[in-house]
């Protein structure tokens, strides 16, 4: 990639200042995570103003550098905005979340396709009125384990969670069950959340997760619309 112009779909992960003018840009790619600098992206006459944001699906054209993560940024069209996502804040919140994980644990190269597309299609579910719920999340979160080699085995007939090796998690089989089918409707709402703390206690036995990050999300969105009025 080194000292080639490459162009590529890319979903806008994280936004930040490089210098008073200049933003860098963090982009999941089908092939990866790339870096970028917009050199004069705040400046009142820039071509890139209004042409990236978070969770913005875009085609970008860089020019890859052969030293260093930040590659110059040529061009960005916008794809798809996902503008419905800023009128639900939960829904904001959740998108954030799954483009942390996506952050923290997509691969590079091929195999970050199947990432691509699951943060794409999540995204797309959310700004198309997807609820911003727990069963999105854990929808997400198993996915995730998947593409990451490390799908747990979930018993719902004798209700065990299985982590590594012979270490297992007691739980309900109701909690089983929906973790077998996460989203489903359930009567009891506190089984969501039961089902949400054993994937919880999974990601940190086998991954370096936020755990903070995540009880702040799964508060946020458990909130219902009308306690937030």
């Amino acid at each position: 990639m080194a000292g080639e112009t490459v162009k590529s779909e890319a979903i806008c992960l994280s936004v930040r200042p490089w210098s008073q003018t200049s933003h860098v840009v963090a982009w999941l790619t089908p092939r990866g995570k790339v870096g970028t600098v917009v050199k004069g992206a705040v400046r009142p006459k820039s071509f890139f103003l209004g042409q990236y944001d978070l969770n913005y699906t875009c085609e970008i054209l860089y020019y890859g550098r052969a030293r260093g993560d930040l590659h110059a940024l040529r061009d960005c069209v916008p794809l798809s905005r996902r503008d419905d996502l800023r009128t639900d804040y939960r829904a904001l919140v959740l998108a954030g979340y799954f483009r942390r994980l996506a952050a923290d644990y997509a691969p590079t190269g091929p195999d970050c396709g199947a990432w691509y597309g699951l943060l794409s299609d999540a995204l797309d579910a959310l700004a198309g009125g997807g609820a911003p719920d727990v069963g999105r999340l854990l929808r997400f979160e198993l996915d995730a384990l998947h593409l990451l080699g490390l799908a747990p085995e979930i018993e719902a007939a004798s209700g065990v969670f299985q982590l590594r090796g012979e270490r297992t998690i007691p739980v309900s089989r109701a909690v089983a069950a929906y973790l077998r089918n996460p989203g489903q409707n359930s009567c009891d709402p506190q089984i969501p959340l039961d089902a949400a703390r054993v994937i919880g206690v999974f990601y940190h036995f086998h991954l370096d997760c936020a755990p903070d990050v995540r009880r702040t999300v799964l508060a946020l969105i458990s909130k219902t619309k009308e306690s937030t009025r």
